[in-house]
């Protein structure tokens, strides 16, 4: 198939399809037989799209060289020239395309928005503007949010200014009746198209779309959104202002509920693809969108709180709780974000994730549900069941999101100055101090009789928390491994010596999240099953990050043998603790319970060792996704102290 004037076949075939519609009047609210004509052309657009994008693939893989040198040229030529034919031919298709979009019926909508990415998957596959699609779909974007904010009179003449700023008639005229739906659609649509764009690999690709998509973020007006959304509080009226004379309106309870959800979750989107340009420094768009997209988290939490305390419990309530905490925490992946921020982000979390962080983790017991998350089954629990479930999820986060920010402010380097690492230091211990408080009183730490199996107690429930989510289980691991161990202070805290708050939270953070106990406790949860391991090892997903945890643990293990060797790894109510046992060596009670469940050790023990023959023996039929020779390295080394220990 030619692919020389991909664009103009695409202009030509949605215009013969949206042309008749689009002459009748209040075609955005359709008769049921013009939505029914309308589907049924727009299903065959779809279809015809689709079958080209398969004949320029399979063109594609046949041709080399001259042709495809001749269609860039063509393209070049093309691109960036508003004058050009192809270009216009491409306004319009897309103009048509959004100004689908703007109609009631949500199938129509649903249908435009899959041409609108197919559009862009033809354009892909043929190398013919690309660039200036997605420059165009951007635009529409900024005119839809420009026209669906109301402008007050007083602004009329100066603030309206930016709807005329090089904008061509052709958009103006699709989107002049738009509204918060129309933008959540287009949002729908560039989330859906990154989707697209991150399964090919393409980075250039990709930088175009950052640079797009943050260009476009830094022109909405973003002051006229807060103010109708700071002031909008679910109550499904549109205030007067929207309806006398002003462009745009108000947005229904509705509108504002299914905008927000499509906009944090496009956010969500582009962070989590920005990791692909991570390495590269000079490349900007990558450092603005995240730093818009920072920018814009305090607004977003404004206009997402009167939604989640009003339709507290609801899915959308739980949706939008979800996909906010999954932002921030990967923006704390992402970035180098300020303390002030982290701070900020914190005392959110203290103010309505409240219930979350307090909630005890002791409760979490194995084996708690009969039926994995989002399985079939899972229709069969009762409602009761299925809202604690959800809350599970949403403590998970909150808690993951409360240790990233304030293992940020204790550890890293990003303070500005002395006194900005002393404060932020200061208030990371204080929320420690009250979240350890909260789940383990500070007198398990003094009582030498019961603290380790009250401390034990708490790092398995916090282990079992995490255990129903891969992801983020591996994420909360190597998050806890940056928690340092001093012996010193260990010794100073049992004396009853020490009177440093920070230096006790210190002990009580490496009691209760020892990096080599919560390993003990991990394989455990696993049943010793290295078959559970390897999976993990080699998931597209989480492969990465097991075999990281793997392998800083094997290592924490090895430097640590006599604590993995004599931890009571069930939880024994006479076992004293592994950190005091290695200072207080003379103690006969702890040589006798250094032996209380040698069966456990044997378990850990055959569990690594077959995994470590697993490894190898598809290693070396080249079956194993990436290089394990690491890894290999430190389960040998973990073989050879057993064989010593024996």
């Amino acid at each position: 198939m030619a692919t020389g004037k991909i664009v103009s076949r695409l202009h030509l075939l949605i215009d013969r399809c949206v042309r008749r519609y689009t002459e009748i009047e209040e075609v955005s609210s359709p008769t049921k037989e013009i939505e029914k004509d309308l589907l049924l052309s727009l299903s065959q657009v779809l279809r015809e799209i689709q079958s080209w994008i398969n004949e320029i693939a399979s063109d594609s893989s046949e041709e080399a060289g001259e042709k495809t040198i001749d269609h860039e040229d063509e393209t070049t030529a093309a691109l960036y020239d508003p004058e050009s034919e192809e270009y216009l031919c491409l306004e319009r298709l897309v103009a048509d395309l959004v100004g689908l979009l703007g109609m009631k019926s949500v199938h129509v909508k649903h249908l435009a928005g899959n041409i609108l990415v197919e559009v862009s998957e033809s354009l892909v596959e043929s190398g013919s503007q690309w660039d200036d699609f997605i420059r165009l779909l951007c635009e529409c974007l900024r005119l839809a949010v420009v026209y669906s904010c109301p402008i007050p009179d007083s602004e009329i003449g100066f603030g309206s200014t930016d709807l005329h700023l090089l904008v061509s008639d052709v958009l103006k005229c699709k989107l002049e009746k738009a509204n918060w739906s129309t933008v959540s659609d287009i949002f729908r649509v560039l989330r859906n198209i990154l989707k697209r764009l991150s399964q090919e690999e393409n980075e250039e690709l990709l930088d175009v779309y950052l640079e797009s998509v943050n260009s476009t973020l830094a022109k909405i007006p973003w002051c006229r959104v807060d103010t109708l959304f700071s002031h909008q509080h679910g109550n499904g009226e549109r205030n007067s202002q929207g309806q006398n004379g002003a462009l745009g309106g108000t947005p229904t309870s509705e509108e504002a509920t299914v905008f927000l959800g499509n906009f944090v979750q496009f956010l969500c989107s582009v962070v989590q693809q920005v990791r692909f340009a991570e390495d590269n420094d000079g490349f900007e768009p990558t450092h603005l969108i995240l730093q818009k997209t920072i920018e814009l988290i305090p607004d977003l939490l404004c206009w997402c709180q009167p939604k989640l305390e009003s339709q507290s419990g609801s899915c959308m309530s739980r949706y939008l709780g979800h996909k906010l905490l999954v932002l921030m925490i990967r923006l704390t992946y992402q970035s180098n974000i300020k303390c002030t921020i982290l701070l900020s982000w914190l005392e959110y979390l203290q103010r309505h994730f409240q219930g979350f962080l307090q909630h005890t983790l002791t409760r979490f017991e194995p084996d708690q549900d009969n039926c994995l998350e989002g399985s079939p089954f899972f229709v069969s629990l009762s409602d009761r069941e299925v809202n604690e479930t959800h809350s599970n999820h949403l403590q998970r986060l909150t808690v993951l999101l409360f240790l990233r920010c304030s293992f940020t402010l204790l550890y890293s380097n990003r303070h500005t100055n002395k006194h900005c690492e002393f404060d932020c230091r200061k208030k990371g211990m204080e929320e420690m101090f009250k979240w350890i408080e909260g789940q383990v009183p500070g007198d398990t730490f003094s009582d030498h009789g019961t603290y380790t199996k009250k401390s034990v107690d708490f790092s398995t429930s916090f282990v079992r928390l995490f255990m129903h989510e891969d992801d983020l289980l591996f994420k909360v691991l190597l998050q806890l491994l940056s928690i340092p161990l001093h012996e010193k202070e260990l010794l100073n805290v049992e004396g009853h010596s020490l009177q440093d708050e920070e230096q006790t939270i210190l002990f009580r953070l490496s009691t209760l999240f020892n990096p080599v106990i919560l390993f003990c406790i991990f394989l455990s949860e696993l049943h010793y099953d290295h078959q559970v391991l390897l999976d993990y090892l080699i998931s597209k997903d989480i492969g990465a990050s097991c075999a990281e945890y793997l392998l800083r643990c094997l290592r924490t293990v090895c430097d640590s043998w006599t604590v993995f060797v004599e931890f009571p790894f069930e939880g024994s109510t006479n076992a004293s603790s592994s950190k005091r046992r290695k200072v207080l060596t003379e103690n006969s009670e702890v040589e006798q319970n250094g032996k209380l469940h040698p069966q456990a050790f044997e378990d850990a023990k055959d569990c690594l060792i077959s995994l470590q023959n697993s490894v190898v023996k598809l290693h070396q039929k080249k079956l194993f996704p990436y290089n394990p020779e690491a890894l290999l390295r430190r389960l040998s080394r973990f073989q050879e102290l057993c064989l010593s220990h024996e």
